[in-house]
């Protein structure tokens, strides 16, 4: 059924697998389907041996023994070798289709052999070109493309939030500008405390425009870098962390905006209450003093009352100031931290690309070029690998 030398051949592939990946090659860039396949002296090609990591053994399909009958639609039954091995070789990650035929007791296209006994079943096996180093650097390809587009999608995230805030900011500012309008009918203290909140807002958008400039700086000077995939699955738990804090402080900050606002309004409307209660007071003296000398004194204990309410009252106003300062630093904090989280992300981004870049690209064994010449010293010898 095979010749001595297509034995000694087919033994020394089964002691050394790398080697017959090797030999699936024809030449450079040339490859085949991961098949070892012997012929017998009836002409019948079938394979031998199925090669650890091919592109038939990852399809399943195939089997020891199954009899190859056309390659592409062309029947090769009864080819020689040659030139069979030469419709099987070709280009790496090339597509090939393969006709097999099988004996089996039923099938979806059968006939019967020639003697009229066995039943065989013809199926078709669409195989792709390629050694098994080949197909494992296409399948580590394949899975660094998908954390790519992660990586893509988790800044995309980080890119609509700050979105986010940015529209909160402006918001804030609005509210701030419709302060400033209703601030314009308040006295002398309501309107330094008007001119104050002004220069804040003025200092909040140099900010904004400051953190925006840095931030497309940053963007202009990165640098591709390599590292690690450790490194990168630590930075990416590092950034999520930095965007869960950061999302918590938002949070805490809208909170206190929110409570610093409704307690600026009641505090103007407590104001607004105590200037009319103080007028009425005022004209309420004016009339008891055409009445009576005698309640001067408790008139005059009324007015050192007022007068400390109204000590009372700037005491209230410097201090709303000074927690609406404290409130736009916090903001500020949370536009660095903003800026931080997108320098990681573009970081891990740069790092990634850098890392598919270097990739190695092995080198073909020296051993095809070997075996080719021994199978050009062999062509009366009836097997091959493909």
């Amino acid at each position: 059924m095979s010749t001595k030398g297509g034995q000694d051949l087919y033994s020394s592939v089964r002691s050394n697998d790398s080697m017959m990946s090797r030999s699936m090659q024809g030449g450079p860039h040339m490859s085949g389907v991961g098949i070892f396949f012997q012929q017998e002296p009836d002409g019948k090609v079938y394979v031998k041996t199925i090669v650890s990591g091919g592109s038939a053994e990852r399809d399943g399909r195939v089997r020891v023994g199954d009899v190859i009958c056309g390659v592409d639609g062309r029947d090769v039954i009864g080819e020689p070798v040659s030139v069979l091995r030469s419709l099987l070789l070709g280009q790496e990650g090339g597509y090939v289709v393969l006709t097999f035929a099988r004996a089996v007791e039923g099938g979806v296209e059968m006939e019967t052999d020639a003697a009229g006994g066995t039943v065989i079943a013809k199926f078709d096996v669409e195989l792709m070109r390629g050694s098994p180093e080949y197909l494992a650097r296409l399948d580590a390809s394949r899975r660094y493309e998908g954390e790519l587009m992660d990586l893509r999608q988790q800044l995309k995230q980080a890119l609509a939030e700050e979105k986010e805030i940015a529209e909160e900011v402006e918001r804030v500012k609005r509210v701030l500008q419709l302060e400033r309008g209703a601030s314009a009918r308040r006295e002398k203290e309501i309107e330094d405390i008007r001119s104050a909140h002004q220069r804040e807002t003025q200092a909040l958008t140099e900010a904004c425009r400051r953190a925006e400039q840095v931030r497309r700086d940053a963007v202009g000077r990165l640098m591709p870098v390599q590292t690690r995939e450790g490194d990168m699955t630590e930075e990416l738990a590092r950034m999520k962390e930095k965007d869960r804090l950061r999302k918590e402080y938002v949070d805490e900050l809208r909170k206190r905006h929110e409570e610093e606002s409704g307690r600026l309004e009641a505090q103007l409307a407590k104001e607004q209450r105590s200037r009319r209660e103080e007028q009425s007071a005022r004209q309420e003296v004016e009339r008891e003093l055409a009445k009576s000398r005698a309640e001067l004194k408790r008139e005059s204990e009324h007015l050192r009352i007022i007068s400390e309410q109204d000590r009372m009252h700037r005491d209230r106003t410097e201090m709303a100031r000074r927690k609406f300062k404290e409130l736009i630093d916090a903001m500020e904090t949370v536009f660095g931290m903003g800026k931080e989280v997108e320098e990681s992300a573009v970081a891990l981004q740069n790092d990634f690309l850098g890392a598919r870049v270097s990739l190695p690209r092995e080198p073909l064994g020296e051993s095809i070029a070997a075996n080719n010449q021994q199978g050009e010293g062999r062509k009366d010898q009836n097997f091959f690998i493909a």
